[in-house]
């Protein structure tokens, strides 16, 4: 399953982050590693040195998500001040295209 605006694809299907209680808010991309960390974590009873290298797994993963959805704003805020210094040249979008006139 391909999430819309994401290099990375979703991998935990929506069966298995229910089975697994995830919450809402965390099914995204990273999903498929927050499972076991979870599984994990209570099987060490939360104790937090005892799950460190699937933690970093997951972490790593949602650090990366939020860099991507980081870059691609700073492209889209580029563009938007990329057509309003067009807009202040004087080469204004004109709202109607010329083949409306047609």
């Amino acid at each position: 399953m391909e999430v819309e605006g994401s290099s990375k694809p979703m991998i935990a299907t929506q069966a298995e982050m229910v089975e697994a209680r995830v919450p809402i808010s965390y099914r995204d991309q990273c999903a498929h590693l927050l499972i076991p960390l979870n599984k994990c974590r209570q099987a060490e009873f939360y104790l937090p040195w005892k799950c460190e290298n699937e933690r970093h797994v997951y972490e790593k993963c949602e650090y990366e998500l939020v860099m991507e959805r980081m870059l691609k704003m700073q492209k889209i805020r580029e563009e938007e001040a990329k057509l309003k210094q067009a807009q202040k040249q004087g080469n204004p979008i004109p709202l109607v295209p010329k083949t409306a006139n047609a």
